[in-house]
């Protein structure tokens, strides 16, 4: 018999982060399976890039938030790794916090887990892992960085940029339009050595991907 689903109190810091995580990389909807409407829930990354974050970082929150086994697999046909569940109670759980069904196209972080710093932080910080890069240029000789984050929310890039800039970092947005199907695409951006540091100081991403990034930057003769 499987374990029984928990569920976390809405102020919870790590619920704050898992929510960062689906808003990034997660999806939901109810489909029909075996006869019946049911609710799937998938979260998947990068095959490669995203792998240890998923196995390390991922696959234990879920076990301690919602008391879930997740079994991670690769799915090559997508490029893909994760995992994607049947439970009509985690979607009903997460529609309920305010976070869509189906495309996310106005996707925006749930305005009742706003109410703390710390869960600010730890939502951008689940939304910069999944959806987010660092960006290394060759500018006079050394490296310059940029701290961006892509979405097709208009809504989620208005949301982060006030919030980051209420957060002391200097924080521009815009859009630009996806070659391949001419799709609006959003961004919010922060750019500069000051500022990169101060964002990893302070939203302390955990996806070994961007640590990495940044140590080789630090290690570079920028600093």
């Amino acid at each position: 018999m499987a374990n029984k689903m928990s569920f976390p109190n809405v102020n919870s810091k790590k619920l704050a982060e898992e929510i960062g995580w689906h808003i990034g990389d997660g999806s939901m909807n109810f489909y029909k399976n075996q006869g019946k409407i049911r609710g799937i829930y998938q979260l998947r990354g990068h095959i490669k890039d995203d792998k240890n974050h998923y196995i390390t970082r991922i696959k234990p929150f879920f076990k301690n938030l919602y008391n879930l086994n997740i079994s991670l697999r690769e799915m090559p046909s997508t490029r893909v790794f994760g995992f994607q569940i049947w439970s009509n109670e985690l979607v009903n759980f997460k529609h309920k916090l305010g976070l869509p069904l189906g495309k996310k196209t106005n996707v925006e972080i749930p305005k009742k887990i706003l109410n703390k710093k710390e869960n600010i932080i730890a939502v951008i910080r689940g939304i910069f892992d999944t959806d987010g890069c660092l960006y290394l240029e060759r500018k006079n000789k050394k490296l310059y960085p940029r701290i961006q984050i892509g979405t097709i929310s208009k809504n989620l890039t208005k949301q982060l940029y006030f919030l980051l800039n209420e957060l002391g970092f200097r924080a521009t947005q815009y859009s630009t339009q996806k070659q391949n199907n001419k799709k609006t695409f959003y961004l919010v951006s922060i750019r500069g050595e000051e500022m990169t540091k101060k964002w990893f100081k302070i939203i302390k991403p955990a996806n070994s991907k961007h640590i990495k990034k940044f140590i080789y930057f630090k290690n570079s003769k920028n600093l």
